[in-house]
């Protein structure tokens, strides 16, 4: 979960208590009116409401595999949301008044924000993914030869990692440090002067394993051959079908399928999803893209890793 996603489940949690508190207040004296409204309001635009929020955010897009339409949106309905319902709260013995009324919009206002962002999430088609198709379509546009293959050491700052290399965020995030996934956290990082092998060994990860991957992010793409097309035609063609032994594994094919065909994935399963993922009955019918939503799990990162697992 993001800052705000989280923020959302948290002021639900806290609402909740003070909303117990006042029932208890109502049952053992003779609350005033405004206490009965706190009361209601606590459980139902604090608790209720506030949780579903912070669920729905995470949940219902992953569950469509597909990301949040407007994200930016969310730290504003935060604000308009604890601002409308503690100002409604405030306000209250005083009703009817001008100030209760605008806090009473505010509230409106943010219950729109989220009914609009989901809906446009899971009605409307996502514009970055028929970008990206065209652009796979077109084929890579062609580069410069590297002047040096470069090297990621352990003692190296994240932050210097992150500056020079921003395809590595992919890495960082398929191995736990899900918070750089957010481009703000990303610019606090960077003023931080912690290493490689520090954060490794705080988010208790691999440290050699780590460094690998890394620097296979940045190392330089191998040249493309003129037989490449002829084995990439059945991987794009198996996506419609059932996956067969030999083909490159893409976002669109079924676990269950995958660990079918490449036995050996199980262990790449097992890294980013646990044990579970072996008895969850979601194997037979979610996609790598769908299940890479699901677990905040690089679906790059996933991929290439699923891939070479197969030897593909």
């Amino acid at each position: 979960m993001d800052r705000y996603t989280k923020g959302f489940v948290v002021a639900a949690l806290v609402y909740f208590f003070l909303a117990a508190v006042l029932g208890l207040w109502m049952g053992g004296a003779n609350a005033a009116g405004w206490v009965r409204f706190a009361h209601v309001h606590f459980n139902l635009l604090g608790f209720m409401s506030m949780m579903i929020y912070g669920v729905g955010y995470f949940i219902l897009p992953r569950f469509n595999g597909r990301t949040l339409r407007w994200p930016s949106w969310v730290p504003i309905h935060f604000f308009l949301a604890n601002i409308g319902l503690i100002g409604m709260v405030a306000t209250a013995p005083e009703r009817p008044s001008n100030g209760f009324i605008l806090f009473s919009a505010l509230a409106v206002i943010s219950a729109g924000m989220f009914a609009v962002n989901l809906g446009a999430t899971m009605l409307m088609e996502p514009e970055k993914e028929e970008e990206s198709a065209s652009a796979a379509t077109a084929g890579p546009a062609p580069t410069a030869p590297p002047p040096a293959a470069p090297k990621i050491d352990p003692d190296m700052r994240v932050g210097e990692i992150l500056t020079q290399w921003p395809q590595t965020v992919d890495v960082f995030v398929g191995h736990g440090f899900a918070s750089l996934a957010n481009p703000e956290h990303r610019e606090q990082v960077k003023q931080i002067p912690i290493t490689l092998r520090m954060a490794c060994q705080r988010h208790n990860v691999d440290l050699d394993y780590m460094v690998s991957e890394l620097n296979e992010a940045i190392a330089p793409a191998p040249p493309t051959t003129a037989a490449a097309p002829t084995k990439t035609a059945p991987a794009n063609a198996a996506k419609k079908g059932k996956l067969a032994k030999g083909e490159t594994i893409g976002e669109d094919h079924i676990l269950g399928e995958i660990l079918s065909t490449y036995p050996e994935t199980e262990k790449v399963f097992r890294k980013y999803y646990g044990d579970g993922c072996f008895s969850c009955p979601g194997q037979a019918t979610e996609s790598v893209k769908q299940s890479a939503m699901m677990h905040n799990v690089s679906e790059k990162q996933l991929l290439s890793e699923l891939n070479r697992a197969a030897g593909v």
